[in-house]
Parts: structure tokens; C-alpha cells; sequence
């Protein structure tokens, strides 16, 4: 292993290159994380998963006790009789990502959509956890 040059970057995209083409999850592996984006606003937190590959109703979106877990059953796709895959990259199998939301939300007005891939959960905060203004006395 080559060590890391100072100064430059060169080396240091290499290293970073080599760590993310070993640490990759291949089909032989299992599956990838599932890529999530977590966008907070006053009124909500909206959670974006990408699931592609999947229906909506093999999705399951599950929150108790501030813990949201999103789960995803991708089914795996099977050669044809008279085929064969050259190469194979893609697997099935069940994907999951649990979060610690930091305030309490509403979990009975959740909104939960699934469109082209994309999971986009909207869930409201309590009134208690809402951001408010003290009026100085």
C-alpha cells in the first residue's frame, strides 16, 4: 500500500478510489445501503429513499418511539431457460435503514409516496416539537 503523499491530491483520490472499489457491495456480497436523504423543516421531517427496482407494495415503512425503519424486499431477477447472464450485478433481496428522528413526529398524519423509484416520506412534527418564538416580557 502506497502511503499518502502530502500536498497532493492525487494520492489521496487513489486511496479513496481503491477504499470504495474494495469496500463496494457486489451482487456476490449482498446489497447496497439504500441511499437516503433526511430534509428537516419546521414543520416536518422528509425522508427520500431510493428503492428502484422494487413495487410499493413491497415496501414497509414502520415508526415507534421516534424510530423510523424503511424496508424493501427487491425481488431478484432470474435468467431465462435458454439464457444466461454474462454479467450480473444487480441482486434481490431486503434492504433496510432505521434513524433516531430528533423530535417526536406525528406519525398518524405521515404521508409516505412511490414513484419511479423514489420513496418520499413526510412526516409532521407534534406541535410540541415545532419551533416557537418567546415574546420577551
Amino acid at each position: 500500500m502506497r502511503l499518502i503523499e502530502p500536498n497532493t491530491g492525487v494520492a489521496l483520490r487513489e486511496a479513496v478510489s481503491r477504499l470504495m472499489d474494495d469496500n463496494f457491495v457486489r451482487a456476490d456480497r449482498g446489497l447496497p445501503a439504500m441511499p437516503v436523504d433526511v430534509l428537516e423543516t419546521p414543520e416536518a421531517i422528509v425522508v427520500k429513499a431510493q428503492v428502484p427496482g422494487t413495487s410499493k407494495d413491497r415496501l414497509e415503512v414502520n415508526y415507534e418511539k421516534d424510530v423510523l425503519t424503511l424496508k424493501a424486499d427487491i425481488p431478484a431477477e432470474q435468467a431465462p431457460e435458454d439464457g444466461r447472464f454474462l454479467l450480473r450485478e444487480r441482486s434481490g433481496g431486503v434492504i433496510s435503514r432505521t434513524f433516531r428522528l430528533p423530535f417526536p413526529a406525528d406519525a398518524e398524519q405521515a404521508q409516505a409516496q412511490y414513484e419511479n423509484g423514489l420513496l418520499t416520506l413526510t412526516l409532521p412534527k407534534l406541535e410540541s416539537a415545532k419551533p416557537r418564538q418567546i415574546v420577551i416580557q
